[in-house]
């Protein structure tokens, strides 16, 4: 009877429904950080069985095996485990999900149940983990490796196994190992922990729910910063770390290179406490007298100290008697008296009471007067009616690249305007006049300061020396100062023309080094209107900017407190959108306002906004993207407004000014928060840096790497995806240089290699050298990652081809790739990078290995126990008797992994129905069924290993195992003469894995139905199962 028909008769019995396919099939694995699942699904089954065709007598028909129920499944001893669903409510991290959904689950049913019970070990290093909810579900864990993610806790009481957990490099404030008895190792380095500091009573205090380690286990290691067991308080703002130490049970015993704390770093935000509303005010004075026409400014104290008014309004009781403008200065009008106001909006705070005095009477008014006219008459100055003639003013000025230009006279303009050029001297005469006195003049002159005063024509200022005036001041002597008042004007670069000044007082500027670029001058008769006096100069250190405000409204939230002046206005670290922002300037004596403009969701930039109108949206749920915010007039000539936006993902952007876009668009990145502060021009302000980011304008930098191979030295520089290295010719890369070119934003790219022993080094950066040279040591494993903006905006993926392995599955961003504990030398690498978000350039499962995968299958499974002869069948042979041997050496591995296929499933009938051989993970380095073989009762004897004829299957692994069988069992007779290999290329699970690019051999121990081949099997069983582990994976046992 063959084999052959054995499988026949089994597709008979499966098309009608004597027996039912099991419709799960699991891996087992020994010592493993990975689980492999392999899922199959009921459909029909092909003829052919993945055996030999050797002659078999009549009883090896097969027996049926019982069905599994669906509702569980069996682990290795018959234990029914519950199914556990692999999703959001069981484990909420999506890339712990997504990684048990990949490594774990690897039949795609998204559930996980004996693997509860054999997954002994888990390695989720650089995964970027949040929290690890759901690992009390693998209840015979001994060991986590979860260092380098973002856990900010970590439960693991009822890990009542767990001997090894490193969680270095996270952002756990405290952990609790008290009920983990067997632990021995624990590591708990570098926690990183983000928190807010608030300004509560001139000291900075730290109250987060999340921050709250235990007060004994604590120590300070700033002295700055106290600890009371709820809070961290400190007088200044100063860093922050501790050391915590870990409660470990009473029966731990830790191994010497066991860490004992967590070294924890307290990375802190200082917010300002927001300021209160005033509830009302205390006048420093409440009853004010004055005369008419005199002014004064109102002063008071706000209720509570430190309160503000964000909407101040002053009103009067009688305009006509007391007028009161927007900042509280009051004018005296008439006599009487009248009651003076301050609101914030509608509410009251206080008043004052404001008395206008009556003035003399009408003929003490007269004679007055006419003592004052005989006093005039008496005066030796003459009176302005006996003057005859009316003076003229001429001016004349040196400007650069020009020299002296033709005079002018009487208001008109000497200078230039819109040329930048510099006004380097100037002189002033007073012509056709009948009255004594001079006119005198000084000018503020670059590196120079005031000069002293010339007089009458006199050159002020320099020539030849290309220094520019700044500012000047003209006066009139004698009797023209009694009867003529001097005015002037000067266009300063930047400012353009400023106010009016007159009679002695200073125009331009000092401190901003802006050149005066023009002047305009004029005599007014005294007692005659003359231009209106403003602001006519400025200097740098005396120049104070108004206020600027601006309020946001946020989601959830609605309008917040008004905020001024830099402070923080919207939410960070809530990730709660901005829908809408209003601003005003206040307290200016210039003219001009704010504008700003806002860029929303599915809308794009709205029309400007200015005076306290609301840009943006409220009840539409729409997020601000970006703004642009400017100042007019004259609040534009004086005055830089500078503004930065919280971006989501983004963070704080860059520092810009002056009417320019902040924030991002093209991304559905919300606004979070915005800071707006206004700078006098030409003072330093907060330093610009990229504000603002348009996704379509973004291009991919270049990625540059150039390998240095052993024998050969540094190799050409490759970029973008191309190889760097040689494949196929045994070579060693020994060190690496990367850049990164053409890059739109700041940033950088940071690497670092394993090194043939040394391990990890310290990363390099920018074509630096990571590796080493002339020293004959090989590259292992390497990490990559990009930093600054280029870090948020892309991704950088890299693999590595490796020694015996091939090129294994992609990284990114600082995840391990290559292998290490292997003693495997990287070959060659391939880097790239893409836009944030963008798919990978292929398979991410498997990057970095710390052992080398195997899959070991029992062979025939299910309703099909394979051949049978003597009581005794394949299936529960390789599974009952060859099994528990084979994983007793595979626990001894070190630098190897074994995982065994469910034994509750065939992986033929797996295969048959698309799923088996066509499924199991690349990763897997070799893949290796057992089967015993059927022929001649008695004379059919020894085994052999079957590989693929058109593979390169004569290979060391596969004679060694033939040799392990040739010395405890024999070989059978047909390949005596090749070593004991049998090519071919007839089996389903061969050929599908020939396809897969994964080796696979299929060794028949024996035969079944030879007494002594069995016989000599099970006597030397131990032997055999140790001499194939050792063949596969090569280690020594």
């Amino acid at each position: 009877m063959k084999k052959k028909w054995i499988g026949l008769f089994l597709s008979l019995l499966l098309l009608t429904g004597s027996i039912a396919p099991n419709a799960y099939a699991v891996t087992q694995s020994s010592t493993s950080d990975e689980i492999k699942t392999e899922h199959t699904t009921e459909t029909s089954t092909q003829p052919m069985s993945e055996s030999t065709t050797h002659e078999s007598t009549d009883d090896s028909l097969p027996q049926d095996s019982a069905k599994e129920e669906d509702s569980g499944e069996y682990s290795e001893n018959n234990e029914i485990t519950e199914k556990i669903e692999i999703n959001k409510s069981n484990f909420p991290d999506d890339h712990f999900r997504n990684w048990l959904l990949e490594m774990i689950d690897t039949d795609k049913d998204g559930y996980l149940s004996n693997e509860l019970l054999e997954v002994t070990q888990l390695n989720l290093e650089g995964l970027q983990i949040q929290t690890l909810e759901g690992v009390n579900f693998f209840k015979h864990l001994t060991k986590i490796e979860v260092q380098n993610n973002e856990l900010k806790e970590l439960d693991v009481h009822e890990l009542k196994k767990l001997a090894y957990l490193d969680v270095s490099s996270n952002q756990l404030s405290k952990i609790d190992l008290s009920q983990n008895s067997e632990l021995t190792y624990f590591k708990g380095e570098n926690q990183t922990v983000t928190s807010i500091a608030n300004k509560m009573d001139n000291k900075w205090e730290i109250n987060d729910d999340t921050l709250k380690p235990e007060k004994e286990q604590t120590i300070l290691e700033t002295e700055k910063w106290q600890y009371d067991g709820s809070h961290f308080y400190s007088s200044e703002q100063t860093p922050l770390s501790y050391i915590y130490e870990v409660d470990f049970s009473d029966d731990a015993v830790l191994e010497e290179a066991a860490e004992k704390t967590l070294t924890v770093k307290v990375m802190i935000e200082y917010m300002e406490p927001e300021q209160k509303e005033a509830d009302s005010i205390v006048p420093d004075s409440s009853s004010i007298v004055l005369k008419k026409g005199e002014t004064k400014q109102l002063a008071y104290t706000n209720v509570p100290d430190g309160s503000i008014i964000s909407d101040p309004l002053w009103e009067s009781s009688n305009p006509s008697v007391v007028e009161v403008d927007e900042n509280g200065k009051v004018t005296a009008k008439e006599a009487g008296e009248a009651k003076v106001e301050l609101k914030n909006a509608e509410k009251v705070l206080g008043e004052f009471t404001i008395i206008v005095k009556a003035e003399k009477n009408e003929s003490q008014t007269k004679e007055t007067a006419q003592t004052s006219d005989e006093t005039t008459d008496r005066s030796p100055i003459y009176r302005r009616s006996t003057l005859a003639a009316t003076p003229t003013i001429t001016y004349q000025t040196h400007v650069q690249d020009i020299g002296w230009q033709t005079p002018t006279a009487n208001g008109e303009v000497a200078g230039t305007t819109g040329q930048k050029k510099r006004i380097e001297a100037i002189r002033i005469q007073v012509n056709n006049s009948s009255l004594n006195g001079d006119i005198e003049y000084s000018s503020h002159i670059q590196e120079q300061g005031w000069q002293s005063y010339v007089r009458n024509g006199g050159n002020s200022g320099t020539t030849g020396n290309s220094l520019r005036m700044e500012a000047i001041r003209i006066r009139l002597t004698g009797q023209l100062s009694q009867y003529y008042d001097i005015y002037y004007r000067v266009h300063s670069a930047e400012f353009g023309w400023l106010g009016w000044a007159k009679n002695g007082k200073d125009a331009g500027t000092s401190g901003f080094s802006y050149r005066m670029e023009a002047i305009q001058i004029q005599l007014v008769e005294k007692g005659k209107k003359g231009p209106l006096e403003s602001t006519a100069y400025y200097q740098r250190n005396s120049l104070i900017p108004p206020n600027i405000n601006y309020q946001t409204y946020i989601q959830n939230i609605g309008w917040q407190n008004p905020q001024s002046n830099g402070l923080t206005a919207g939410t960070v670290g809530e990730k709660l959108r901005l829908e809408a922002i209003r601003m005003n300037v206040t307290d200016s004596e210039f003219s001009g306002t704010v504008k700003y403009s806002s860029h929303i969701q599915d809308v794009g930039w709205q029309k400007e906004q200015e005076n306290n109108d609301i840009s943006g949206t409220n009840g539409q749920n729409k997020r601000i993207e970006a703004v642009k915010i400017r100042l007019t007039d004259d609040l534009n000539k004086f005055f830089d407004v500078y503004y930065r936006v919280h971006s989501a993902e983004f963070g704080w952007l860059g520092w810009t000014k002056n009417g320019s876009e902040a924030g991002s668009s093209g991304f559905s990145f919300q606004m979070e928060a915005i800071q707006v502060q206004l700078v006098v021009k030409g003072q330093n302000g907060p330093t610009t840096s990229i504000p603002y980011y348009e996704k379509n304008k973004l291009t991919v930098p270049t990625i540059n790497y150039q390998a240095h191979l052993r024998n050969i030295g540094w190799q050409s520089v490759q970029s973008n995806g191309n190889n760097a290295g040689l494949t196929g010719q045994s070579a060693r890369i020994e060190a690496l240089r990367i850049n990164v070119a053409n890059t739109p934003l700041p940033g950088a790219v940071e690497y670092t290699s394993h090194v043939q022993n040394i391990g990890w080094q310290n990363y390099s950066r920018n074509n630096e050298i990571s590796g080493t040279t002339g020293r004959a040591l090989h590259t292992e494993a390497v990490r990559i990652r990009l930093t600054g903006q280029l870090n948020r905006f892309y991704d950088i993926y890299y693999r590595v081809h490796s020694a015996r392995l091939g090129w294994l599955d992609w990284a990114k961003n600082d995840q391990y790739a290559g292998t290490s504990r292997l003693n495997l030398p990287m070959e060659a690498i391939q880097v790239i990078i893409v836009k944030k978000g963008a798919a990978a350039p292929g398979p991410t499962t498997n990057p970095y290995q710390t052992s080398i995968n195997h899959l070991f299958v029992m062979g025939h499974g299910v309703n099909d126990p394979g051949a049978s002869y003597n009581g005794v069948n394949e299936r529960d042979f390789t599974r009952g008797e060859l099994m528990p041997h084979l994983q007793r050496w595979a626990a001894r591995l070190t630098r190897n992994r074994i995982t065994f296929y469910n034994t509750a499933a065939d992986m033929y009938q797996d295969s048959q129905r698309m799923q088996g051989a066509y499924t199991i993970s690349s990763s897997f380095s070799s893949v290796s069924e057992f089967h015993l073989d059927s022929g001649v009762i008695g004379v059919s004897t020894g085994g052999h290993v079957i590989a693929h004829r058109n593979g390169n299957s004569l290979t060391a692994q596969n004679y060694a195992i033939a040799n392990v069988i040739r010395n405890y069992v024999g070989l059978w007779g047909s390949v005596q003469n090749t070593g004991g290999i049998n090519l071919r290329a007839d089996l389903l699970n061969m050929n599908v894995l020939q396809s897969r690019g994964i080796p696979y051999r299929l060794a028949e121990l024996g035969f079944i139905t030879n007494t002594n081949d069995v016989a000599n099997i099970r006597n030397n069983i131990d032997m055999i199962a140790k001499g194939i582990v050792e063949s596969v994976t090569g280690e020594n046992l």
